[in-house]
């Protein structure tokens, strides 16, 4: 699939995001709390499993609990994260086999055993960390060779030839968590709404949506660990206050584009490593770009429900994207440039 892994600091960062573990139970309960906070809009997951525990378990109340508690918290104004501040971790593309700067296994969740082990001790592995707020570094040392997002080359640059949905321009949007946003929904506003989404709703409608189009294919994954920076308070010099993982995607569907067949590119981003729901807001995004506000008009018959609530099924449909497409996409490429040029 794909074979290039390369070790570094900030993919020792990533794991240890990965393998944090409650401190009193020693289970591991990272990606739960990484779920809550991007639901909830915030990064803490010291919070999220305070939440959590307090929920007795409840995802959907620990984020209810956590959004309140982000409510009568300060805020400041953070500066727009740059691409030299991104360090990639992990990147994949099911487009294209060769890519730019090369695929980048990282941390792969898609490769985890899906077989019960009853047979060992579930805190098996490294010894938890003494520290159950770790602080990811600000970046790796000169010395890694870890990529980061400036000096890597976006995969929708290497698509060619074929007519694609060209996305309004837009500036910043609004903030969520600060007000209330009405319709008519700019695109900066409904994905600042959707990165904030129910992540099994979420998922469900981007299978739905995903097993209506004709091609689908994830162009490019990137788990990373971002710096958040905010200006001095005296001297305005842009200083680093936090680190933390973020996962974006970019996916191309299939588009009408003046009557000839195209592609629409979608994007999404979340905060934290649960790759299904930054997968899922860039469908999302791609097929409201592509057919309106009327984005697949979905038959909700039996089947379909029945399907959309089948967790384990729609995530397995939505997360397929991340394996290799290359002779799938480049036939449909060839025969939408085909009909471009007639």
């Amino acid at each position: 699939m794909y074979a290039s892994m390369h070790e570094n600091e900030a993919l020792d960062a990533a794991r240890l995001i990965a393998r944090t573990r409650h401190a009193a139970s020693g289970i591991s309960t990272a990606i739960l709390e990484e779920q809550i906070c991007a639901e909830a809009g915030l990064w803490e997951p010291v919070a999220a499993r305070r939440a959590l525990d307090q929920a007795h378990g409840d995802p959907s109340h620990a984020v209810s609990v956590l959004r309140v508690w982000a409510a009568t918290q300060p805020h400041l104004d953070a500066l727009t994260v740059q691409p030299e501040d991104v360090v990639v971790t992990r990147r994949l593309s099911s487009a294209y086999p060769q890519i730019p700067g090369g695929q980048w296994l990282g941390f792969a969740p898609e490769l985890l055993d899906r077989r019960l082990d009853w047979g060992s001790n579930p805190n098996r592995g490294d010894d938890p960390p003494t520290d159950t707020n770790p602080r990811l570094p600000e970046g790796p040392s000169p010395s890694t060779d870890a990529p980061r997002r400036a000096d890597t080359v976006r995969v929708r640059d290497l698509i060619q030839g074929v007519s694609t949905v060209t996305p309004p321009a837009e500036g910043a949007g609004g903030d969520p968590a600060r007000a209330v946003l009405v319709p008519p929904y700019s695109r900066t506003n409904r994905l600042a709404m959707l990165t904030r989404g129910e992540t099994g709703a979420l998922v469900a409608l981007a299978a739905m949506i995903l097993g209506r189009r004709q091609e689908a294919v994830l162009v490019e994954l990137t788990v990373a660990v971002a710096t958040v920076r905010i200006p001095h308070p005296r001297s305005g010099i842009p200083i680093a206050v936090a680190t933390l993982p973020i996962t974006e995607v970019e996916v191309m569907i299939d588009a009408d584009v003046d009557g000839r067949p195209g592609l629409a590119l979608g994007w999404g981003a979340t905060l934290g490593t649960v790759e299904r729901r930054a997968i899922s807001l860039a469908l999302l995004d791609a097929a409201i770009l592509a057919d309106g506000d009327f984005a697949e008009p979905l038959m909700l018959d039996a089947q379909t429900i029945i399907a959309a609530t089948d967790g384990p099924a729609t995530n397995g449909f939505v997360e397929h994207l991340r394996l290799p497409h290359y002779a799938g996409f480049t036939a449909y490429l060839a025969q939408a440039a085909t009909k471009e040029r007639r």
